[in-house]
């Protein structure tokens, strides 16, 4: 009857603190199944992972804390494998020190306050409202986390994800030697050990973000070029205008004496001229003034390539996609289409063409360009040609998570001469709480 009445106390607690876990890692890592009922095996996982019993000078508890995180992660949430092992490696420390302090907290009451003289129900007690203590860590945890944490996992690189490791790994390999060699008399003095090993796992997570933030900088940086160059022609070409409009009554004097001395091939000459100046070079695809820079600077990039450029753009309304995101996914394919188009040796065979429409809350998206090079796909990802390849082949990567991020489709195909990118993405909806779950490529 008491271990009942024990385990209805603790259920409940281990409930709470696997949920309040679960929605941190919800912060940066998407679930594979978006269904509610799905987050039921999960919840167990995480439960036992919560519950595990971590004592001084044994491993077991530690070990198998570890195994059930990290198959809760491989197994129930999306993403690049690196990017999971990494969460485990961080979120390990965390669960290990929130459990082996509340455990020994109990145990070091039971033994030296009452001297190991206490009555069942009383070490029930003691025992369930030990466990409860994790509930106010893990939430501060997840707060943290929930607060710093937003689009880390599809900014943040490889290679940061392995620095974030390196760093990670002081607090993972120094809360594991110290509770193993910790004497069980003296288990208090791993304690300074697991609050460091805890704010150490808060602040990798908080150096994700800060990298995360300096990258989306750089984007930011990016667009306001692109906004500059993209003003910057427009004035150019709004002075031009001006300076004809206050020639006009001259340029009309010289076409009309040219017309009536009957020199009919000159005025057309001369009105042929006028229209050259008149001319606008710079182009309004749309109403959203980022899509127009960022395809600016590309036609105008493309153009110098002798690329052949169709861009056809119906916003009809506007996109909810955070300009960031916009900004990217335009510039990442069509930076991908020019780099592929430059490789053709026959200037007439290059082209791009683009089609982009944003209506009935709906946003599709679709680039064409020429290819003559072999595709070449590693691990499902396609590799670039550049120099320094560890620099670039992000393109297509970054799109993938952007889409996933709003949960659209996206679908890459390819033959021998053309390359084609397809997105479509529901923007009818509240996208800033948006994660991904279908992302189709071939």
């Amino acid at each position: 009857m008491l271990n009942l009445l024990e385990m209805a106390a603790n259920i409940p607690i281990y409930l709470v603190c696997s949920g309040l876990i679960l929605l941190g890692i919800k912060s940066f890592l998407v679930p594979r199944w978006g269904h509610l009922a799905a987050n039921i095996p999960l919840i167990i996982v995480l439960m036992q992972a919560v519950a595990a019993v971590v004592y001084p000078e044994e491993l077991t508890g530690l070990t198998a804390c570890l195994l059930l995180l990290a198959a809760a992660l491989l197994l129930f949430f999306k993403g690049e494998w690196y990017v999971k092992i990494s969460a485990a490696v961080i979120f390990f420390p965390i669960i290990t020190a929130v459990s082996y302090v509340t455990q020994d907290i109990g145990a070091l009451i039971w033994d030296y306050i009452f001297q190991r003289n206490m009555n069942p129900y009383a070490e029930a007690f003691l025992h369930s409202f030990t466990m409860f203590l994790r509930i106010p860590a893990y939430y501060f945890v997840c707060r943290c986390l929930r607060s710093w944490l937003s689009d880390t996992v599809r900014v943040l690189t490889p290679k940061m994800w392995f620095v974030i490791d390196l760093v990670s790994l002081a607090s993972f390999t120094g809360i594991t030697s110290v509770i193993y060699i910790c004497p069980t008399e003296q288990s208090c003095f791993a304690y300074p050990t697991c609050m460091a090993s805890l704010f150490t796992s808060l602040g990798c997570f908080y150096l994700c973000t800060y990298m995360a933030r300096v990258v989306q900088a750089d984007i930011e940086i990016q667009m306001m070029a692109y906004r500059k160059s993209y003003y910057e022609e427009i004035e150019k070409n709004q002075q031009t205008v001006r300076k004809l409009r206050h020639d006009m009554k001259n340029h009309l004097n010289i076409i009309g004496m040219l017309i009536t001395e009957e020199k009919i091939p000159e005025a057309v000459h001369y009105l042929e001229g006028l229209n050259q100046e008149f001319a606008v070079t710079v182009k309004a695809y749309c109403s959203n003034d980022i899509v127009n820079a960022v395809l600016s600077s590309k036609e105008q990039e493309a153009s110098e390539a002798d690329i052949s450029c169709e861009f056809q753009i119906d916003f009809a309304e506007t996109s909810e996609m955070e300009d960031i995101d916009l900004c990217s996914l335009l510039s990442n394919t069509l930076d991908n289409a020019i780099e592929a188009c430059r490789k053709i040796s026959v200037a007439a065979r290059r082209f791009i063409k683009v089609n982009a429409r944003c209506q009935n809350g709906c946003f599709s998206y679709k680039a064409v360009n020429a290819k003559e090079n072999e595709i070449v796909k590693e691990n499902g990802n396609f590799v670039t040609g550049k120099r320094n390849p560890e620099l670039h082949g992000m393109g297509l990567k970054n799109v993938k998570q952007i889409v996933e991020k709003y949960e659209g489709y996206i679908e890459v195909s390819y033959d021998e001469c053309s390359f084609t990118v397809v997105v479509m993405i529901q923007t009818d909806h509240d996208t800033h709480n948006l994660k991904g779950n279908a992302v189709k490529t071939p």
